[in-house]
């Protein structure tokens, strides 16, 4: 057998690749994910015959608190339980030597807990995709009613309970939502009474909801909750996009406060991504 180590594939080692993975997506009818675009070094391990047995990626991230490692591997169906994904792990752990390495794992077969067994990999933590179908009902015109014009063809306000909140088009579908508490009558977004934002990115009818959050000194009020049911109400009546069916989101399962606030608006655990940690 023979081990490549690269940094990036070749269209030929790609299309190996990827018949790989729908071999392994036809076997456990769930769609294998792997770096091909994001990867930083990729193993592919080949049998005596020229065909591809195992590939793995790693991808490289660090935080100021710790550098760490994520693998991303499969090995052909017909061909696990003969040794090959441990022979092109001993040679890929010659580069994560000074660093933790995660697998991240999305319904994990009997196969793949028997591997990250015999690695002695344990269940660090679970990573949660949440999904939301809006309310069919057409809001649209209340929504307008409840957005006023400022003169700024990217940014208007809206405003509900205790907060409003204006948006900014950041262009490639992105917007960005600034949450400010409602002051009188007061139609202004100064600085002084910014809450929190948000961001959503559009694409067909479906919307991604990411960069959470609600300014520190202010958590702790349930403004987290008014926040984003001011969001799902804004997307309900058409703004800032009209026809978006759904939204979805991406938070991690230690966040329980997080995981009980998008179960209380709705939400649905629609995928789990969890990390072994080798």
């Amino acid at each position: 057998m023979n081990i490549i180590r690269t940094d990036r594939l070749s269209l030929i080692q790609r299309e190996k690749v990827c018949r790989l993975l729908e071999e392994c997506r036809n076997v456990e009818n769930a769609a294998p994910f792997f770096p091909l675009e994001d990867g930083d070094l990729f193993y592919l391990l080949f049998m005596d015959t020229k065909e591809l047995a195992c590939a793995a990626a790693l991808s490289f991230f660090a935080d100021p608190a710790v550098s760490y490692a994520e693998c991303t591997a499969f090995t052909r169906p017909d061909l696990r339980r003969n040794g090959y994904f441990s022979a092109l792990f001993e040679r890929l752990s010659q580069d994560i030597e000074d660093m933790d390495l995660y697998f991240p794992v999305s319904a994990p077969c009997e196969g793949t807990l028997a591997a990250l067994a015999s690695l002695e990999a344990v269940h660090d933590r679970d990573e949660y995709k949440m999904e939301l179908e809006l309310d069919k009902t057409d809001k649209k015109e209340g929504a307008k009613a409840g957005a006023e014009e400022t003169g700024d063809r990217t940014a208007k306000p809206a405003a509900s309970g205790r907060l409003g909140v204006r948006w900014e088009d950041m262009g490639d579908g992105s917007f960005l939502l600034s949450f400010y508490l409602k002051k009188g009558k007061e139609r202004p977004c100064p600085s002084s009474l910014r809450a929190g934002s948000c961001c959503l990115f559009f694409s067909s009818d479906s919307a991604c909801f990411y960069g959470f959050e609600i300014k520190e000194s202010l958590r702790g009020q349930g403004l987290g909750k008014e926040a984003l049911l001011l969001t799902l109400s804004l997307l309900e009546g058409g703004l800032p996009v009209p026809g978006c069916k759904r939204i979805s989101l991406h938070v991690s399962g230690l966040n329980t406060a997080a995981v009980s606030l998008y179960r209380k608006a709705g939400f649905q655990i629609s995928e789990i991504l969890s990390y072994y940690l080798y």
